[in-house]
């Protein structure tokens, strides 16, 4: 997992130029739905409010890293490695995702507010769109999907 402020994504070597041309024509208007960017790249912009902790579920996915980050709003996300993690929901291979029962331990967090991004691994179950200091918020959030050759 890496979480780093949007001003250095283009430090990191999984980021082609493709994206960021894409992130650089962002903006609060931008449609919510699925863009192309490659063939082994796309991105879904989609807003939503902000869930109870209890409503978010750890996911991971098999096909595809995941660049995470806000055109506007707050969220939490949670996280932890997907070692010793008990299956909840068995791999979904149409939808890429594999979800995972929480453990007792606590995990990891960070927030996400526009200024910053964070990215997903394939050994990284995450639990998205938590709310923050128990506050719904609306948020519009970009998931860039880039493609891996990785097996859980």
């Amino acid at each position: 997992m890496i979480f780093d402020n949007l001003e250095n994504l283009e430090n990191y070597d999984i980021v082609t130029p493709e994206i960021i041309e894409f992130v650089n024509g962002l903006s609060v208007n931008t449609p919510c739905g699925r863009y192309e960017l490659s063939d082994k790249v796309y991105a879904n912009v989609d807003d939503y409010q902000t869930r109870s902790e209890l409503d978010c579920s750890l996911e991971a996915h098999r096909k595809f890293i995941d660049i995470q980050f806000l055109i506007y709003g707050a969220e939490r996300i949670d996280f932890i490695n997907i070692d010793g993690l008990k299956v909840l929901e068995s791999y979904d291979c149409v939808k890429d995702i594999l979800f995972f029962k929480k453990p007792k331990c606590e995990l990891n967090r960070i927030y996400l507010n526009g200024k910053n991004f964070a990215i997903f691994y394939p050994d990284d179950a995450h639990a998205p769109q938590i709310t923050t200091l128990n506050l719904q918020n609306n948020v519009k959030k970009v998931v860039i999907k880039i493609a891996v050759e990785w097996q859980i």
